[in-house]
């Protein structure tokens, strides 16, 4: 039977992951001496005794809070990436993204903000890659740098 241990960087605590039978984990929280979690192939049960597959069953599938018909589901959320749209913006310059849901990777000197408060906030700072959701209006990207630059967008449908 195997064991990691870890010992917490800001608590100090001992924490480990220990196989206590065939098919069978455990994570416990040595300095307390609580177990945090059991886990098998088919089953995870919190520290209260939740079995956490039964827990999320019991949401979808008519137990007593069980979620109303017209929920969405993970099972219904499909997910399609259109081509890649290659944006300039000119140095100094804004470009206001479209509506939908968009994949960004950025120019060096490119950001991502919103329009939030009466004022232009970072979301997403130069150079970087994220997950947008724009209305059209409110998220743009802003060029703060001395060149033109590309930015790349990839729309989630």
């Amino acid at each position: 039977m195997g064991r990691i241990g870890i010992i917490g960087d800001a608590s100090g605590r001992r924490y480990s992951i220990k196989e206590v039978t065939s098919g069978e984990v455990r994570v416990e929280d040595e300095t307390s001496g609580v177990v945090l979690a059991r886990m098998s192939s088919t089953t995870i049960v919190d520290a209260g005794g939740i079995a956490l597959n039964a827990h999320a069953s019991r949401h979808a599938y008519g137990g007593a809070d069980a979620l109303p018909d017209n929920s969405l589901r993970l099972r219904q959320v499909k997910v399609e990436f259109a081509g890649d749209t290659t944006v300039s913006v000119a140095a100094g310059s804004t470009y206001t993204v479209p509506e939908g849901i968009w994949y960004v990777k950025l120019g060096a000197n490119t950001r991502v903000e919103l329009y939030i408060a009466g004022a232009w906030n970072t979301l997403i700072p130069a150079g970087g890659i994220g997950l947008i959701m724009s209305d059209g209006a409110n998220v743009r990207l802003y060029n703060a740098g001395t060149a033109s630059e590309s930015s790349t967008l990839k729309e989630v449908r």
